[in-house]
């Protein structure tokens, strides 16, 4: 059975969409590995690129699922987002984000100013309400000059009968509107909440894993962020990549379960 033998594993960072659940569905063999996990003392967070919940609510609906895990545990492209836009931009800057409503909350506690097309930043996240009037904005404010932060460069986000177009063709759109378009991407690949959830951990990298569905996102911030890699196959249909190579892939999360 394939493992991480050699070495003594110490903690675990993991993705949630496609790993823990498809869409409101848990994978029945992630919640048991997470279980036995924590009956062994593993200490575990997760991180995500959703960007349509907080920390809270992911919380919530990991702990219905089966899986032990309060909102201390999950690091979210929404909080991420806030941070690292308290960190460029003062508050009361001009924001036009498009997104849910927990998006909106952390850019309010923030100071963040909400704007149209004259907006300094664009934020761009997942917005089940997306439409034509939206997106223009978003472009007209790009073509002015404002800065775009997006939450996460995900294409694909699967769910119970397939897959949905998540926040990476968002930010297509708007790129191939403003060809001079530089995003600032705060999700995965980028190492940000996987830094954040070692921090939280308090483990070494030579002894924790990142598991997770997609080789773009999940597997290189994890290399980033100087962990080894593993790739389970039970969300996003895996895209080769010839300079990306997750150190184990598995079809089950039971799979790394010593016996």
């Amino acid at each position: 059975m394939p493992s991480f033998e050699s070495i003594n594993l110490k903690g675990i960072v993991s993705d949630l969409d496609g790993v823990a659940y498809r869409g409101s569905s848990p994978i029945p063999d992630a919640v048991e590995a997470f279980r036995r996990w924590h009956a062994d003392g593993i200490p575990y967070a997760f991180v995500t690129n959703n960007a349509t919940k907080s920390a809270a609510d992911f919380a919530t609906r990991l702990t219905r699922m089966g899986i032990v895990a309060e909102p201390e545990q999950v690091f979210c492209a929404v909080s991420a987002t806030a941070s690292l836009m308290r960190r460029r931009w003062p508050a009361g800057a001009r924001v036009f984000a498009i997104g849910e409503r927990p998006l909106f909350e952390v850019l309010e506690a923030a100071g963040f100013t909400p704007a149209g097309d004259d907006a300094e930043v664009v934020v761009l996240g997942f917005d089940y309400q997306l439409n034509y009037t939206k997106l223009s904005t978003a472009v007209c404010a790009a073509l002015g000059g404002a800065a775009v932060v997006v939450t996460n460069p995900d294409l694909l986000v699967p769910i119970e009968n397939g897959y949905e177009p998540c926040v990476g063709v968002l930010m297509a759109a708007v790129q191939a509107a403003v060809p001079s378009c530089r995003p600032i991407v705060v999700g995965k690949p980028e190492p940000l909440m996987i830094e954040e959830a070692l921090g939280f951990l308090g483990t070494p990298r030579d002894g924790t894993i990142m598991i997770g569905d997609q080789i773009a996102t999940d597997i290189l911030a994890g290399q980033r962020a100087g962990l080894r890699s593993v790739l389970v196959t039970t969300g996003v249909a895996v895209a080769a990549r010839t300079d990306v190579t997750p150190d184990l892939e598995v079809a089950s999360l039971l799979e790394l379960i010593a016996d």
